[in-house]
């Protein structure tokens, strides 16, 4: 054969050759088993925070070498002791320990950078392979509420043996979900024994039923882990009918449920702490709004509220003989304090408040120092008014009589 025609078949061989290697990709996803926005607890190991999906076409991709970038790396410094990152080399869509990337046992974010490479080489065949980040999180509660995003932010940092003829495609940042640092997330909820209507009761009814509410301590989102709620302070509101009303109230008391949606205080509601005007900083007048705190160790001998449990309580209102008032019992989300913050054990926005509806105190009621009744019976309903009879029965007699004389004379002069 003539030498320029198998000159052309090699050149035309080695276009192929070379064309085929220019083929060789590396396309990044967010795999569908990557962690949805969820919580995680401080002093835990091996948190999925991203999952990334690597899929090869046109012949295997030598990699060198991934960047992670993640946000707020001021606040990664304070809640993560390491990042770590996992390639599934023999696809069977598990992470074991040789298939660890970069340094063993990971690398801690440094406080400044928002990126952490890992420099371990690797190949995607043709096929999809995955890609795994986890967190170990640390100790330290200023992490409480701080959420972080983990992402391939962009191709480059998918680091190549051969640049020149590979190529990285993907729409980037590819960028897994949220991960927020919390101790516990609860809802506050209305309990199944609130009062659902305006009710009266008479003036020096002690424990009156104001309010009936519980706490759904939430059990964390996969693959997250949470610990529960255990509570420091409670702050309720009685939102008064005028400013004066607050001298009528003479105690206000938390009690545990016993979960039967009925308010048996001091008997199968057991007493947890009672506060009164003498107790001057948990007992706070402003404007119309009384503000009652229950804290200190009755409140810290409680137990745990354990994540995916629940725990319900009863608010009752104490009254003297003095005046009549009006008086609405409200818990507000913020009113709810556990021992890691307002940011550890978090508590939900989906309910800002419960209220235990309006009670109304009338009648000249009794010696105060009796218990009358709490304002709710059996069946949830309301009391009834002291409202004496005798007025009514005393007006329909005085009816009766003149009847009968006006009867009686109109037969006597008949008769005459």
């Amino acid at each position: 054969m003539p030498v320029k025609p198998i000159l052309a078949v090699f050149l035309f061989l080695v276009a192929l050759g070379a064309g085929s290697v220019a083929a060789a990709t590396v396309n990044v996803t967010l795999s569908g088993a990557s962690p949805a926005n969820f919580e995680n607890r401080l002093s835990d190991t091996g948190v999925e925070v991203a999952r990334f999906v690597l899929t090869g076409s046109g012949g295997s991709v030598v990699c060198t070498g991934v960047t992670i970038t993640f946000t707020n790396p001021t606040g990664a410094d304070e809640a993560f002791t390491a990042v770590r990152l996992f390639y599934d080399a023999n696809g069977n869509n598990t992470f074991e320990a040789g298939e660890e990337l970069g340094t063993p046992g990971g690398v801690a974010p440094n406080g400044s950078a928002a990126t952490i490479s890992f420099n371990t080489g690797f190949t995607v065949p043709v096929g999809s392979r995955l890609l795994q980040v986890t967190v170990n999180t640390g100790s330290n509660p200023a992490a409480y509420g701080q959420g972080f995003r983990f992402s391939i932010a962009a191709g480059a940092d998918v680091a190549l043996s051969s640049p020149g003829t590979d190529n990285v495609t993907g729409t980037f940042p590819v960028q897994g979900n949220t991960v927020t640092v919390r101790n516990s997330v609860t809802n506050l909820l209305a309990g199944t024994g609130n009062p659902a209507a305006l009710r009266t009761v008479p003036r020096g009814t002690q424990n009156a039923a104001g309010l009936h509410f519980r706490l759904d301590c939430l059990a964390a989102i996969t693959p997250g882990e949470l610990v529960g709620l255990k509570l420091q302070t409670l702050t309720v509101n009685l939102n008064l009918g005028s400013a004066a009303h607050a001298t009528v109230i003479s105690a206000v008391s938390l009690f545990n449920d016993d979960f039967d949606a009925l308010f048996e205080p001091n008997t199968q509601d057991i007493l947890v702490q009672t506060r009164t005007s003498a107790d001057v900083a948990q007992w706070q007048l402003s404007g119309a709004v009384l503000s009652v705190t229950f804290d200190g160790a009755a409140i810290a001998a409680l137990s745990q509220v354990n994540s995916g449990a629940v725990r319900a309580f009863w608010v009752g209102v104490s009254f003297n003989t003095s005046a009549d008032a009006q008086l609405e019992v409200i818990l507000n989300r913020t009113g709810i304090l556990g021992t890691a913050g307002g940011e550890g054990d978090f508590i939900s926005t989906a309910i800002a408040s419960v209220s235990g509806n309006v009670i109304t105190v009338t009648g000249s009621g009794g010696g105060g120092g009796g218990s009358k009744s709490n304002g709710v019976g059996e069946e949830g309903g309301c009391a009834v008014s002291e409202v004496g009879a005798l007025p009514w029965l005393m007006a329909l007699l005085a009816l009766l009589t003149l009847i009968l004389q006006t009867r009686v004379k109109a037969q006597g002069a008949w008769r005459h």
